[in-house]
């Protein structure tokens, strides 16, 4: 078995799309029988995304950056007088906020050169960099050329320059000089969509012999503890729902029309949905708090985005439960995506409009929801190994 160095711009702690499926990969390599040693940022307990939960085992953990103390950077910025000097900041760190592609994890750069040093005491065989966040490649960038034996696998959530529903400024030449320069030392490359990588594969031709595609690994579910007999048929929509990504507003307007169904709508969006007799609307919850109304839905909503060619991993992480996932197809890669996914038989596809959605629950309603087997080709076991093989 091997020793695995593996890095990542964000603590193991947060209940992210990419956090989930960092631990299960990792957790899966564990189970391998591999020796893994992370190298992670402190976690600020005050975030959203926090759990007091580490939810990986038997691994070495390497904590880098500061140490956020609880309530210490509220109390400071309640405190803190207006002045120029602080305007000034403020507005600079505005501007610099258009073009950059990083985001606060850029922070933690500084600090390859003591993961580097760390990794080159060990007798690792694997370097692994995990994104999002893409500075997790920066870092690992460093590092193998640092300690030049090791073979240095990227595993990416979304690309750089083909990302279209980025909000920065930053011209997309620009954005694609910063991606080669980050793909360049990489002995493999894997994405999580099928057609990312081919996109990729035409974006940067000297580096696609060394890209792939591994689908993001399913949750493990005990369908026992997420199956419960409702009264009425329940819908559940978990996860982000922001404008510039994800259209939610058909499936809404369907929900508050249609009385006799129950709907859960939980994520963080810059839309200001308002909750009804029969539409619950939340905002983020702990992964604790989740599997509760995870329990009292019959069908799972998988939204995709409106623009490119990302897939949401929760097409991956509900295909390992019994639940039958609606899966609502937008962009340009609509049929495409259908045409993939429709192969596995866990899903139920409809266009994002407010007649196919509600012809589709009134199908739930009067034929009943299909009981699903999970998917194993997602399982965590066997992406884990293909990314090492």
């Amino acid at each position: 078995m091997s020793r695995i160095a593996i890095i990542l711009a964000l603590p193991a702690e947060y209940n992210t799309s990419s956090m989930l499926r960092c631990r299960a990969i990792i957790n899966a390599m564990v189970e391998l029988g591999h020796s893994i040693k992370c190298y992670m940022p402190y976690p600020d307990e005050n975030s959203k995304y926090y759990s007091a939960m580490l939810n990986i085992k038997d691994v070495e953990i390497f904590r880098y950056g500061k140490i956020i103390k609880t309530g210490s950077f509220a109390l400071a910025t309640q405190t803190k007088r207006q002045s120029i000097k602080s305007m000034i900041k403020k507005f600079a760190h505005k501007a610099f906020k258009k073009i950059d592609v990083f985001g606060a994890t850029l922070l933690y750069l500084p600090e390859r050169k003591k993961i580097s040093k760390d990794i080159n005491k060990n007798d690792f065989e694997y370097l692994i960099s995990f994104s999002d966040p893409m500075p997790a490649h920066m870092i690992g960038k460093y590092c193998k050329r640092h300690n030049a034996k090791l073979k240095y696998i990227q595993q990416w959530g979304d690309p750089l320059a083909s990302d279209t529903i980025s909000k920065t400024a930053q011209p997309v030449w620009l954005r694609k000089i910063i991606e080669n320069s980050l793909l360049r030392p990489a002995d493999r490359i894997c994405y999580v969509s099928p057609f990312t990588n081919d996109e990729q594969k035409a974006f940067f031709p000297r580096h696609a012999g060394k890209m792939i595609f591994l689908p993001t690994p399913s949750l493990e579910y005990n369908s026992e503890k997420i199956t419960e007999n409702n009264k009425r048929l329940c819908l559940g929509y978990f996860g982000s729902y922001n404008s510039v990504a994800r259209n939610l507003l058909p499936f809404y307007k369907v929900a508050i029309r249609t009385p006799d169904v129950e709907f859960f709508i939980i994520g963080d969006s810059d839309l200001l949905l308002e909750s009804t007799a029969n539409v619950h609307v939340l905002q983020r919850i702990s992964q604790e708090e989740l599997e509760v109304y995870m329990k009292k839905t019959d069908v799972i909503i998988c939204l995709m985005n409106h623009k490119g060619n990302q897939i949401p991993g929760k097409v991956y992480h509900d295909a390992s439960s019994t639940k039958d996932i609606l899966f609502i197809k937008d962009g340009e890669y609509g049929d495409e995506i259908e045409k993939f996914f429709s192969k596995y038989n866990h899903y139920t596809f409809v266009n994002n409009s407010e007649d196919d959605i509600s012809k589709a629950i009134v199908n739930y309603k009067t034929e009943g929801v299909p009981v699903r087997k999970p998917v194993v080709e997602f399982t965590a076991l066997s992406i884990a190994e293909d990314l090492l093989s």
